[in-house]
Order: structure tokens, then sequence, then C-alpha cells
């Protein structure tokens, strides 16, 4: 008796068909259409007064901008004809060519931009959040305002505004303000650089003068007062290269005061420095730029002690004409006012709204309440269906108990 009730109740099915479960479920879908078509509608209703009432309509406004020509500061022009120079004492090619030194971008997308917009324009109440809550409405700021850097140099500003005519203020607006918070780091580097390059030409000025005296003690005690063609030759060549090593080193010391000791424009100056040097010892301690001697062996040869003394007069008197155009354009830069970006396309007001898209939002609301209940109908038929089973089972086993 037992073993034909498992057979009746545990019997394993018929290997399942796709085809007879489609039908069905097609089945339950047809005798629960009310339910089915009740969901779905409301759903669809729901959706629709949703995004009409409590979602307004969003406009975009884009402003187009382009970089100007950049234009050499202080600490570019005594890096430029660096690598070249080097070259020309037997340096090969060290380092790649520099870029600048960060994207408008980060200008654009600061904490300070965006606070400042927030501010100017109450976004607080066109995102209806706490004016208090800064870190939420900088997250609504950033699904609101995009900026981007083309692959062609430009950059696009896009605002979205419940007002059309708002958005291209406000677009706008984050334009003037991108130019004027990159001029103010402009200024910034210009008087940083300005204050170590009058230093270091107070200290040339100073040298200068103690080699001047040094040469003309030296001149009148040997009655020595004029060099060699070739001692003359082999001094400007030295200091040609001491140039190179000075003007190395302030450019290491302005780069270590605009970017840092660590940051990667420090260590790439520094590798030239230790370079530069490297050549320049290379230079006066090896034969065959005066002669057939070192430099650096200059023992009480008059002549080879005279071309040392005239070597430092001339690298003293090279670096102050070096110093001096540049201390002037740092200072014009001081007071220039240059955009760093320029702009191409100004913001117009938008024709049609770029959010919501309603149309989606009703047919995505509408699949999703059909196939919920779908699914309502299919694991309701299931759960009875299993009810049923163990409720068989269970009389089943209570007559079994009573016999």
């Amino acid at each position: 008796m037992e073993q034909s009730l498992e057979g009746t109740i545990f019997q394993q099915p018929q290997e399942p068909s796709l085809r007879r479960d489609m039908l069905y479920i097609v089945a339950l879908v047809v005798q629960s259409r009310r339910l089915v078509a009740t969901v779905t509608l409301v759903a669809a209703v729901t959706a629709l007064l949703v995004s009409f009432i409590f979602m307004p309509n969003w406009y975009a406004s884009t402003v187009n901008a382009v970089p100007p020509r950049r234009q050499t500061s202080g600490l570019e022009s005594l890096t430029s004809g660096l690598s070249s120079a080097l070259k020309d004492f037997g340096l090969a090619k060290v380092g790649k060519s520099s870029s600048e030194t960060y994207s408008y971008s980060v200008i654009l997308n600061s904490r300070r931009m965006k606070d400042t917009i927030i501010r100017l324009f109450r976004l607080h109440t066109i995102y209806r959040l706490d004016s208090t809550e800064w870190t939420d409405l900088r997250k609504e700021y950033d699904d609101h305002v995009f900026i981007s850097n083309e692959a062609d140099g430009n950059y696009l500003i896009t605002v979205l505004h419940t007002d059309r005519y708002e958005a291209v203020r406000m677009a706008m607006k984050i334009y003037e303000l991108g130019n004027y918070f990159a001029d103010e780091i402009f200024q910034q580097e210009a008087r940083i650089s300005l204050g170590l390059l009058e230093k270091r030409l107070a200290q040339a000025d100073s040298s200068l003068m103690v080699a001047r005296d040094t040469l003309l003690k030296f001149a009148r005690k040997y009655k020595l007062f004029a060099a060699l063609d070739q001692a003359r030759a082999a001094a400007s060549a030295i200091a040609d290269i001491r140039v190179k090593q000075y003007q190395q080193e302030m450019n290491v010391e302005i780069a270590r005061g605009i970017y840092g000791d660590n940051a990667p424009e420090t260590a790439y100056l520094r590798d030239l420095l230790r370079k530069a040097n490297e050549q320049a010892t290379r230079i006066e301690s090896q034969p065959g730029l005066a002669g057939n001697f070192s430099i650096a062996e200059v023992g009480a040869d008059i002549a080879l002690e005279y071309m040392r003394l005239y070597a430092d007069f001339e690298v003293f008197t090279k670096i102050k004409a070096l110093l001096i155009p540049i201390i002037e354009q740092n200072r014009q830069d001081i007071y220039r006012r240059q955009p760093s970006l320029v702009l191409l396309d100004p913001p117009v007001p938008a024709d049609k709204k770029e959010r919501p898209k309603r149309s989606l939002i009703i047919l995505g609301a509408t699949l999703a309440a059909f196939l919920l209940s779908v699914a309502f109908v299919i694991l309701r038929d299931r759960y009875y269906a299993l009810r049923a089973t163990y409720k068989e089972l269970f009389d089943h086993m209570l007559k079994q108990s009573h016999c």
C-alpha cells in the first residue's frame, strides 16, 4: 500500500517540454489576465503621473572653449634649450618633452568651483536639498554639470538646469570662473619664480664683483692684462657649461618651490642637473679643451691661473645677462591677464529638453510591472500546487495512523 502511494505521489514527471511549459504559463496569464492587466495599467499610469508631476524638464547648454597659444613663463625660459645645449657638449637626448603640468579640467572640476556655482545659483533649491548638505549638493552638481577635454584639445562645459536661460548663464559663469582661478594660479607661480630669480641675481652680482676684483689683483701682480686666444676660447667653453649648470640649479630650485621636492617635474630637472655636472667634471678633468692638459690641474702656471680667473668672471657675467631678461619677463607675467581658455562657441538656450526621457520611463515601468505580475501569477500557482501536494500526503499519513 505504501509503495503504491509513493509511486503516485513521488513519481518523477516525464521529461520537461519547453513548449508545454510555455503553453502552461500562457494559460496561467490568460486565466489571471485581469490581475496582470490591472497591475500593468496602474504602473503605467503611476509612471506617467510621476514623470509629468514630479520630474521637471532639464535643459542643456554647452560652452566650447580652446586653450590659447601658451606663452613661455620664467621657468620654461630657463629650461628651454637645455637639452640641446647639453647635447652640444656630448650628452645625448635626455628625458621627454614636457607639456602643461595640469589639465584645465582640474580647475573646472575643483571643489572651489562647485561650491562657488552652488552658492551663486542657489542650486540647493533646484536640486531640492538642504543647503548645508554639501556632500549631496556636490554629487547632484556632478550629475548635472559635465566637463570634458576632447581629443582635439578643446574643452566642453555642459550644464543642465530647469531653466534654459539659467543653464546658459551657469555655463558661461563656469567658463569665466575657470579663467579667473587659472589666472590666480599663474600669478602665484610667477611670484614664486620672481622671488627666487631676484635672489639668484643678487648672488650673481656679488660673485661677479668678487671675481672681477680677484682678476684685477692677479693681472696687476703678474702684469698679465691680455689672455691668449686659446685660453679665451677655453674660458668661454667652460663658462658656457657652468652657465648651464647654474641654469639647471635654478630650474631645480624653482621647480621645488612650485611643484614640491617629490614631483615628477622636479625629479626630471634634478636628473638633468646630475648629467650636466658629470659633463662639466669630465670636460674640466680631461685634457683636450685648451690643449694637452687638464683645466683642473692648474698648478703654478700663471697663464692657466689667469684663464681660470677669467673663466669665473665670464661665468657670472653671462649668468647676469641670462637672469635680467627672465626677471623682467616674470615681472610682466605678474601684471599680465591672459585667459586660460578662449571662448569658441558661446552657450545658447536649448530648443528641446535633455531630461527626463518620459517615454522610456513609462515603457520601462510598464514592462517591469507586466513581468512582475506574470512572475507573481507563476509563483502563486506553484505555491498552491505545492500546498495541495503536501496536504494530500498529510491526509494519507493521518489515515494510515488511524488504521
